[in-house]
């Protein structure tokens, strides 16, 4: 992976458009808050992708099972940014 601090599985990162991708090439265009399961390496050294779930699955009326609700590239430099406390 990159040689940046990522964030912690259980942080909240912040997304915006243009910020993360649903798969490579497609630019993401709306605004996600994610807490993160875990990140991986891809194909493309300016993004990662991040496994994690919205911050609704946490709710106490939420059900939510699964591994993860989301699998999204996420820009290494908000990633990076995020672990250093940078971004909310």
């Amino acid at each position: 992976m990159t040689d940046q601090a990522m964030p912690e599985p259980g942080t909240r990162v912040s997304v915006a458009p243009r910020e993360w991708q649903p798969s490579p090439g497609i630019e993401g265009q709306t605004y996600h808050d994610i807490v993160i399961v875990n990140i991986q390496d891809s194909d493309d050294p300016r993004f990662a992708w991040v496994h994690g779930h919205g911050v609704e699955c946490s709710w106490a009326t939420a059900d939510c099972t699964a591994p993860w609700c989301y699998e999204v590239l996420v820009g290494v430099d908000v990633l990076a940014a995020t672990a250093a406390g940078e971004r909310p």
